[in-house]
């Protein structure tokens, strides 16, 4: 008697959680609800699924997303540049350079990894990074090191990104109302009486024959998205450890 697997709903991504409830629609529909015993809780289902879909689609179909991963990206790329930058002076022989390059670097540190954090926080923190790069004492700084023109390269690479970003906030606040959340919210728990209904009918040895196969199939979908989850979890711990500073004996 095989039981459906649990998966941390919660822990998917938005692209992933909503391939994941397609999967389990498809498969549902090929099968058909009658066959599966589901037709008393496939319905709300399938409303909720449909919501979701319709929230998903007010997020995609902003003409502005492109761009922004664009202007995003390259702000990054001049991130990385100042910091390789910095991390390659502290290694020079002129000692100059070496102080200046130091003095930059516990600054830029205290900011973390900017590329990890969202598109606000990133704009908020690139924004306080620079306001500090631009101060007399620490632009002398930028200009013995050489990274003036990429700090101002940044500077102006934040500004277009989150102009871009409210342009397509204005966007989609004209578009119909699609609270993705919301609608995720809404549609676990009736993934959840799937679940619990085509678990029940196994655990009475109800299930049948198209049952049995829907929950060997979606088992070995639930064991891939429990994959991932695990992988990016390792990921992000290992990550973490990386970006923790050295604490000095």
């Amino acid at each position: 008697m095989e039981l459906i697997n649990s998966i941390y709903l919660h822990s998917l991504r938005n692209n992933e959680h909503f391939q994941f409830m397609t999967d389990v629609k498809n498969s549902i529909e090929t099968a058909t609800p009658a066959a599966l015993g589901l037709e008393p809780v496939y319905r709300g289902f399938k409303t909720k699924y449909n919501r979701l879909n319709a929230a998903l689609a007010v997020d995609r179909g902003s003409t502005f997303t492109e761009k922004i991963n664009g202007s995003d990206e390259k702000r990054d790329r001049y991130w990385s540049a100042v910091n390789g930058r910095l991390t390659a002076t502290l290694h020079c022989p002129i000692a100059e350079e070496v102080e200046a390059a130091k003095a930059l670097k516990r600054i830029f540190d205290l900011y973390g990894n900017v590329r990890k954090m969202s598109y606000n926080e990133e704009t908020a923190a690139l924004t306080n990074l620079i306001e500090d790069y631009e101060k007399p004492k620490n632009a002398a700084h930028c200009q013995t090191v050489g990274i003036t023109h990429w700090v101002a390269g940044l500077k102006q690479e934040n500004k277009n990104t989150q102009e871009l970003i409210n342009a397509r906030n204005a966007e989609l606040a004209n578009k119909e109302s699609g609270d993705v959340k919301a609608e995720r919210a809404g549609i676990d728990p009736e993934y959840n009486k799937i679940v619990e209904r085509l678990n029940a009918m196994a655990t009475l040895d109800m299930a049948s024959p198209e049952a049995q196969d829907f929950i060997r199939q979606l088992n070995q979908r639930i064991i891939y998205y429990n994959d991932t989850l695990a992988a990016r979890e390792g990921r992000n711990a290992s990550e973490k450890n990386e970006d923790t500073p050295a604490v000095p004996e």
